[in-house]
């Protein structure tokens, strides 16, 4: 399986974007889509209104728009601690949207914390 991924602007990384791409996903970028610096609220709509996931490392907010109601494809959210031993590298993201895909749980209209699903 392979999701539609729209990488906010804390998420996007030109190796990470490889790395997504390389495991047979999709991937938008805010560049792509002339979206850079805008407000979260228009990251999720815009992504939303093309069946795109959300990749997040701003979890906090993605969080609350989540809670608020805002209709969405699906956010999986990265936190980090800028903190190397702690933080999820690249291959590890892509991992844990594989693990978070084999579970079968569902993403469309969810919010998820990748970290969970690293093993």
């Amino acid at each position: 399986m392979s999701l539609n991924l729209y990488l906010d602007d804390c998420a996007y990384d030109k190796l990470l974007a490889k790395h997504l791409i390389a495991a047979g996903h999709t991937v938008t970028t805010p560049r792509d889509l002339n979206t850079t610096g805008m407000d979260d609220l228009i990251h999720l709509q815009t992504a939303a209104a093309r069946s795109l996931v959300v990749l997040t490392k701003d979890t906090d907010d993605f969080e609350e728009l989540h809670r608020n109601g805002t209709p969405h494809a699906g956010i999986p959210g990265i936190c980090q601690d800028n903190d190397p031993s702690r933080d999820m590298s690249h291959g590890e993201i892509v991992k844990a949207i594989s693990n978070l895909e084999m579970a079968g749980v569902e993403i469309a209209g969810q919010f998820h914390i990748l970290n969970h699903w690293r093993y």
